[in-house]
């Protein structure tokens, strides 16, 4: 298996499992694995990912560079190291980027 499919089987690990059964055990506000992807490529981006990569035409985590995956990755360890808060932090950017909660 080369590095990329590496990659992209880890940050589906990390998002379809890791996450979610970490969210049974701490205070997320999501649970729920697209949600995890989303706030994850959206915090990547600094902004909705489907204003970067293209809806419908295959997978998002398939479109991703190996930089892009790596950072990716880097979001969801950051995730389960840091306290609740930087999951809540990083859900409440995902939202307001996507006009969901009022701008502060």
């Amino acid at each position: 298996m080369d590095e990329l499919a590496q990659l992209r089987d880890r940050y589906l690990t990390l998002t379809n499992q890791s996450l979610p059964q970490l969210a049974l055990e701490r205070q997320f506000p999501v649970s729920m694995n697209h949600c995890f992807q989303r706030i994850v490529l959206d915090n990547l981006f600094g902004q909705c990912w489907y204003e970067v990569l293209q809806r419908g035409r295959e997978p998002a985590y398939r479109q991703l560079t190996q930089a892009q995956l790596e950072a990716a990755i880097a979001i969801v360890e950051a995730i389960i190291a840091q306290p609740d808060a930087y999951m809540r932090q990083l859900n409440q950017n995902s939202l307001r980027w996507r006009s969901k909660v009022p701008r502060r």
